[in-house]
């Protein structure tokens, strides 16, 4: 299969299809893209406003001393961390599958397909949730073991920093290159693994166990060709969402600028004019990219089951009686 025909199509696909673009940008964004568009005009705290704020509860915990007020603030608070996190995945499946389904259903794509798209149903939600979360098991469990070595690490810097010149974050990374590494391959591991089981629920509502067996069979099958779906896309993604990112902070410098000068009320809403545009066209520019990073994954198994067949079969050579076994 061409590796330029599925970037090529899916993106033609995705052009003609604008339905797809605000799915993507939302599904994107419950994921926690919506960080990367709010750290620019967000200040963080800092580690010393971390240390008051934070410091008696972590006293009293470390010494014992934890009352039933805080055990109980804490259980509810990560009660409901646990269950915003499970109905934001079950939408974020939901609008992956919606956005599927709408590229399936493409006249170009619709085509090549020898068996119908079953309709979108919560089912299948939970099931693409599912395969989501099995396939960044890795990735939690590499976030866990390095999570101790970056806290650490950050933890030696900011008491004894190494290189006064350089950000903490670029000392932590630097010093902590296989975590990163790690981080970075099972994220994309989790992401390639997770974007294709979910297609093949999409596609063929069939379970998550056979989604992911297959998925898996899919990339080892032809590893390059999931490796360049997943990593040119992304590129493009950084491409938008730096400058993105840099033109709405700049932007919203200025706004802060012009609200120190109340008198001029003219500069503030034209200050605040421009920060809107930007933004906006970034969350554009990212809900097409998203949109097109999704219809890869949905065309490459369309294309896949057109030129192959037989993906939702048990055994090669099964007979179909929906056609799918009746071609050449």
């Amino acid at each position: 299969m061409n590796r330029g025909a599925v970037l090529g199509g899916a993106l033609l696909v995705t052009l003609a299809r604008p339905a797809t673009w605000p799915l993507a940008l939302a599904t994107f964004l419950i994921r926690g893209g919506i960080v990367l568009f709010l750290i620019p005009i967000v200040v963080l705290p800092s580690p010393v406003g971390l240390a008051n704020g934070l410091g008696p509860t972590v006293t009293s915990i470390a010494f014992g001393s934890v009352s039933l007020t805080i055990i109980a603030v804490g259980s509810a608070i990560g009660f409901g961390v646990v269950l915003v996190l499970v109905l934001a995945g079950w939408l974020a499946a939901a609008l992956e599958g919606e956005g599927s389904n709408l590229v399936a259903a493409d006249e170009e794509v619709a085509g090549v397909r020898l068996v119908p798209v079953p309709p979108m149903t919560r089912h299948l939600a939970a099931r693409i949730l599912t395969v989501r979360l099995i396939a960044n098991i890795p990735l939690g469990l590499t976030l866990v073991w390095g999570s101790i070595r970056l806290v650490d690490l950050a933890y030696h810097e900011l008491t004894s920093p190494s290189d006064v010149a350089t950000p903490i974050v670029g000392r932590v990374v630097l010093g902590a290159p296989d975590v990163v590494g790690a981080i970075v391959l099972t994220w994309m591991f989790g992401q390639i693994i997770g974007a294709i089981a979910a297609r093949r629920i999409v596609l063929y509502g069939i379970s998550a166990t056979v989604a992911l067996r297959t998925a898996m069979a899919t990339a080892v099958r032809d590893p390059l060709a999931s490796l360049a779906r997943f990593w040119i896309p992304t590129f493009v993604l950084l491409a938008v969402l730096v400058p993105s990112a840099m033109a709405a902070s700049a932007a919203w410098g200025a706004v802060a600028a012009a609200l120190r000068d109340p008198i001029d009320a003219g500069g503030i809403v034209a200050a605040t004019l421009i920060f809107v545009a930007l933004w906006m066209i970034g969350l554009l520019l990212t809900g097409v990219v998203c949109a097109w990073r999704s219809a890869i994954w949905t065309v490459a198994q369309v294309l896949e089951e057109g030129t192959f067949g037989g993906l939702v079969d048990s055994r090669p050579g099964d007979w179909r009686d929906d056609g799918s076994s009746a071609k050449v």
